[in-house]
């Protein structure tokens, strides 16, 4: 069976990198947007793909004024580890990069990043 993060976890984990990175609490699209990401991530096949959706789409829908890059790598992550995976790289300079690029690859490449650490174009 598939754990999910549920709103409350997204608004906690939101609430937690402001404290600790900065930023300002509130809402940009406002967290029922991520009803709509969710029941995306539901209907995917494979949790990698599910993890590569869920990174995506909570970097890009903007549910937040700040904070959205480090909210999704946190929900992602717990997503990961609470379905007993994790991400192949470890190295949060090199996720943080990844994510601020996020728009420029597919969820394809996402999901493959995620499991082997390695995008098409690397060695």
């Amino acid at each position: 069976m598939v754990w999910y993060p549920d709103e409350e976890i997204v608004l906690e984990t939101h609430r937690i990198m402001i404290e600790k990175y900065g930023g300002r609490l509130g809402f940009e699209r406002g967290i029922e947007a991520f009803k709509h990401i969710l029941a995306d991530v539901k209907i995917a096949k494979g949790i990698y793909r599910k993890a590569a959706i869920l990174l995506r789409r909570l970097v890009t829908d903007r549910i937040f004024k700040d904070g959205n890059h480090r909210t999704a790598q946190a929900v992602t992550m717990l997503f990961l580890e609470m379905n007993d995976v994790s991400m192949k790289v470890q190295d949060s300079e090199k996720i943080i990069r990844f994510i601020k690029g996020i728009l420029f690859y597919s969820v394809d490449e996402i999901e493959a990043w995620l499991k082997d650490g390695k995008l098409p174009q690397e060695p």
